[in-house]
């Protein structure tokens, strides 16, 4: 279980090195990676404060899973903690939301077909991993 434990920690890591990279250099394609209208327009441009906030977010979910390996802090509540987690990305990526998941009514733009492809199936497939780690713990 360390090995799925570390896994998730450097796809988490990874992530958040890419928001940090996005609020100080910026985005190159926003449309690739912000959800747009059918139009190309961007829904909302978040800001650099925003993007850096969710690299933090990401880098908090990573420590967790590097606690699970290293066990420096040993409290009953990271279980919790690490099912939220599953939750949150399990729910970003059946929700049924606008621009974002499997049953989002925008489906015709750059980010939509790449949230299909890509970035839905990632979040499903973090959230069955960390549910699989808590479980078999």
């Amino acid at each position: 279980m360390d090995v799925l434990a570390i896994m998730l920690s450097v796809v988490l890591i990874f992530l958040a090195v890419l928001h940090f990279y996005w609020s100080i250099f910026g985005i190159k394609d926003p449309a690739a990676v912000l959800p747009t209208h059918i139009e190309s327009k961007t829904v909302k441009t978040p800001g650099k404060i925003m993007a850096a906030l969710v690299g933090v977010i990401l880098l908090g979910f990573a420590f967790v899973f590097i606690n699970k390996v290293i066990g420096y802090i040993s409290h009953p509540w990271l279980r919790y903690i690490s099912i939220g987690i599953a939750l949150v990305f399990i729910i970003r990526a059946f929700g049924d939301f606008k621009y974002v998941g499997f049953f989002k009514t925008a489906k015709n733009s750059k980010f939509s077909i790449l949230d299909t492809k890509y970035y839905s199936p990632l979040c499903l497939l973090m959230g069955l991993l960390i549910l699989i780690l808590e479980l078999l713990a």
